[in-house]
């Protein structure tokens, strides 16, 4: 091969290279697309067949009572177990969940994300649809709220 045979095989190469990095880059934004920051009253959930533990689970009631902002990531996993869409557990800012309840003798699936601060802090909690967490709020009688009865 000659010179400009030689010359002509690293011009590919690097247009290869080129591709190649544009590609991962591509790639790799393709899997953070799903964020939620800045999303208002709009978060976005992660397509449901993108889970990696499609059955879901059947969270613990009162587990969900004590959700509150400031709850650390350990707390979260104790309770209801690793998210079920591959997140990973460490260096994400959110948590995606599918929940199954009882309910009229039936079963409903409701998505649950939660999404951490820039310090892995819970800072927000949300439901899909949204009437998953209204049926779930728990109603605290008046008497244990240090108010009279009406």
């Amino acid at each position: 091969m000659g010179r400009q045979g030689h010359e002509t095989g690293q011009r590919l190469c690097a247009r290869v290279a080129e591709l190649l990095a544009f590609c991962c880059v591509g790639a790799l934004a393709g899997c953070v697309t799903h964020r939620s920051d800045d999303f208002g009253e709009r978060p976005v959930f992660p397509s449901a067949q993108n889970a990696t533990r499609p059955e879901g689970s059947f969270p613990n009631r009162d587990f969900l009572a004590q959700v509150e902002p400031g709850l650390r990531k350990s707390h979260l996993l104790q309770w209801f177990g690793p998210p079920h869409f591959g997140e990973g557990l460490l260096g994400v800012r959110e948590w995606d969940y599918i929940f199954h309840f009882h309910s009229g003798g039936g079963i409903t699936t409701c998505r649950y994300k939660v999404v951490f601060d820039r310090a892995y802090v819970a800072q927000s909690f949300h439901w899909q649809p949204k009437v998953c967490g209204d049926w779930l709020t728990v109603k605290v009688p008046a008497q244990a709220r240090g108010q009279a009865a009406p």
